[in-house]
């Protein structure tokens, strides 16, 4: 049996439950009992669906929870509201009714809020990602072209700077240094085919300038701290 299958199974047992324990609360059922019995049936098919169905993220923010964890709150909060409502304001309908609308008012709008913004972070990760994959190329081929290069060549400690300064970089980047780092990523491409060439004055030129264009790139992303 699959776990979404055990986690449904789970749910309709607890549903069973809780119905058994509402009908038998009163005898006779009231227009409170009723608003309190379908907006707590709204709460645990909005939980169900989120725990059960939902892909899995649980994902703690500092000022925010998981969008499940927020499902839980709000299912648990309207049962005990519920359970109060129907006893408390039993001949109060309209009181019911509109505490338990406000309730999933200010549910549905921590739950969508949570999500767009649980959104907007996957992006930025997503961002993140791309941006330590460019990097890391740039180091490979950087470390791809010094592995070419004989024990004995005179451009071999240019080369070494070179790598040096591309390895010692930060990683993390940004919006501002993507041309710089397209630049230093052709500028590593070039020196291969210079090293396969065996140019040694155009070595230490693009070597310079990978230097050059690495230290603009530093200089940029420590402006932005």
């Amino acid at each position: 049996m699959s776990r979404k299958m055990i986690k449904l199974a789970g749910a309709v047992l607890f549903l069973i439950v809780l119905n058994v324990g509402l009908f038998s609360m009163a005898a006779i059922k009231l227009a409170s009992f009723w608003i309190s019995w379908i907006f707590m049936h709204i709460a645990f098919v909005i939980f169900v669906c989120i725990f059960v169905f939902s892909v899995p993220e649980q994902r703690k923010l500092k000022f925010a929870y998981s969008e499940t964890a927020v499902a839980a709150y709000y299912f648990i909060i309207e049962m005990a509201a519920g359970f109060v409502l129907m006893g408390s304001f039993a001949f109060f309908p309209m009181v019911s009714f509109v505490i338990q609308t406000a309730l999933l008012a200010v549910f549905l709008v921590v739950f969508f809020t949570l999500k767009k913004t649980n959104r907007s972070i996957d992006l930025r990760e997503d961002a993140a990602k791309a941006d330590l994959r460019q990097f890391q190329m740039i180091l490979e081929a950087m470390r791809d072209v010094q592995s070419r290069v004989a024990y004995d060549a005179p451009y071999k400690k240019a080369i070494q700077h070179a790598c040096d300064a591309v390895s010692g970089s930060q990683v993390r980047s940004s919006e501002n240094v993507y041309e710089i780092e397209k630049e230093i990523w052709d500028l590593a491409g070039q020196l291969g085919q210079e090293v396969d060439a065996g140019n040694e004055e155009r070595i230490y030129t693009v070597c310079k300038k990978i230097e050059s264009r690495t230290a603009e790139r530093t200089r940029r992303l420590r402006l932005e701290q």
